[in-house]
C-alpha cells in the first residue's frame, strides 16, 4: 500500500506544480461509474492433476476524481473510492465449519477501497464536446469478502479482512461534454491492458503450485465508465 500511496502523492504534487505554470484548461471534481465485464481463470489440482476453471463476471464501482491540467492538452487525475470485483470461478477453497473438505465457490466477490491515478490527453472538437484518452493505475485493497456455494439457496461465506487484491492498468477512450458552463457529463470505454490479482489464502494451497491461491488470472475485460464532473 505504500508504493500506490506514494505514487498517488506525487501525482498530487505534479499536479499542483504544473498547473501554477500553465493555464488552467481543467480543473474540476468529479463521479464516475466504471463497470467492467471479465474472463477470468484460477488453478486447483485434482488428484495431482491440474484443473484451470473459468468464469464471467460484471464488476463496478463509483468514484469521487479530481482532475486538472498539467501542461496543454495534458491532464492528470487523482481519485479514491469503491469498487466490487466480481469472479464467476468455481474452485475449492477453506469453507468456515467442521467438515471444510469439498466445497466449490459458485462465484466469489471482494468489496474494495479504490485508489487510482490517471495521465491523460484531451483535445476540444467544439465548443462543448471534448475527445479525450487516459492510462489509469488503479489498486484495490478488499475489506469484504463473499464466497457463494450457491446463490439460489443464500448459502456463502462472507469474511472481514483487509487485504490488496490487486492492481491494474487501463487504457480509457471516450467523449466529455458540456452541459452547462460549470457541469460536463463523460462517457468512456474502458480496457485493461494488465491486470495481476494477488493470493487470497482461502483457496486451497497446494505445495506443488505456485499460484494455487492465486484469486484469479485475467483472461479478457472490457468495460465503460460513465462521469459527471463540477468545473470550477
Amino acid at each position: 500500500m505504500t508504493k500506490q500511496l506514494l505514487f498517488i502523492c506525487l501525482l498530487t504534487l505534479t499536479l499542483k506544480g504544473y498547473s501554477q505554470t500553465e493555464k488552467n484548461k481543467i480543473n474540476n471534481i468529479g463521479i464516475s461509474i466504471p463497470i467492467i465485464w471479465n474472463n477470468s481463470e484460477a488453478t486447483y489440482y485434482t488428484l495431482g492433476s491440474p484443473k484451470y476453471p473459468g468464469g464471467k463476471g460484471i464488476s463496478y464501482g463509483l468514484n469521487i476524481n479530481h482532475s486538472r491540467t498539467i501542461y496543454k492538452n495534458l491532464f492528470a487525475i487523482i481519485g479514491i473510492g469503491y469498487f466490487k470485483q466480481v469472479f464467476g470461478i468455481h474452485r475449492p477453497f477453506n469453507f468456515d465449519n467442521p467438515f471444510n473438505l469439498g466445497y466449490f465457490t459458485e462465484s466469489y466477490q471482494y468489496d474494495n477501497i479504490h485508489l487510482l491515478g490517471s495521465l491523460g490527453y484531451r483535445k476540444k472538437l467544439n465548443k462543448n464536446l471534448f475527445v479525450k484518452g487516459t492510462i489509469t493505475y488503479n489498486w484495490l485493497n478488499s475489506f469484504r469478502q463473499k464466497y457463494i456455494l450457491n446463490k439460489e439457496y443464500k448459502n456463502w461465506q462472507i469474511n472481514r479482512e483487509s487485504m490488496s487484491i490487486g492492481r491494474m492498468i487501463s487504457l480509457n477512450i471516450g467523449l466529455e461534454r458540456k452541459i452547462t458552463k460549470k457541469i460536463s457529463w463523460g462517457l468512456d470505454a474502458l480496457l485493461p491492458i494488465s491486470t495481476h490479482w494477488n493470493d487470497d489464502k482461502i483457496f486451497i494451497k497446494y505445495y506443488y503450485s505456485e499460484n494455487s491461491q492465486q484469486i484469479g488470472r485475467n483472461k479478457f475485460s472490457i468495460g465503460t465508465a460513465i462521469s459527471c464532473n463540477y468545473n470550477f
